[in-house]
């Protein structure tokens, strides 16, 4: 799926005429890592333009990070098809990512002791389901 920029309504990236990839760059960022990583693909993207990201907080969730867009003017690059429903819910703006990047895989994780049990396993089927019509990979 698509990379995209999710900000709260009336950020400054919203009164731009085009976000570019200086634009992007110059913002302060929300980054998800689970392992509390502060670069990944965007910030390689970014690199081959002569440009760097401010990354000022990190957290294990997309749930988490846009809370944080919603209650300031930091902004998330995210996969488009995970976050859709909730940045409606949120009150949230989506704008184009200015970087060409390959689509960003979405992954489903659990504990091992889920593996055999029929209801967990019945609600992975779900998300793959919910996500593959989505569009997401």
């Amino acid at each position: 799926t698509r990379l995209v920029i999710v900000v709260r309504q009336g950020h400054p990236l919203t009164r731009a005429r085009t976000v570019t990839a200086k634009r992007y760059a110059a913002a302060e960022h929300v980054t998800v890592s689970r392992r509390g990583n502060l670069s990944n693909a965007l910030d390689d993207a970014l690199a081959r333009l002569g440009l760097t990201r401010r990354v000022v907080v990190t957290v294990p969730t997309e749930a988490a990070a846009l809370e944080f867009a919603r209650g300031s003017d930091l902004l998330i690059s995210v996969p488009e098809a995970t976050t859709r429903s909730a940045v409606a819910d949120l009150g949230l703006v989506v704008l184009p990512l200015p970087l060409e990047l390959p689509s960003a895989p979405i992954y489903l994780s659990w504990h091992q002791r889920y593996d055999t049990d029929h209801a967990h396993a019945w609600l992975r089927g779900l998300a793959r389901t919910a996500l593959a019509m989505r569009g997401a990979s």
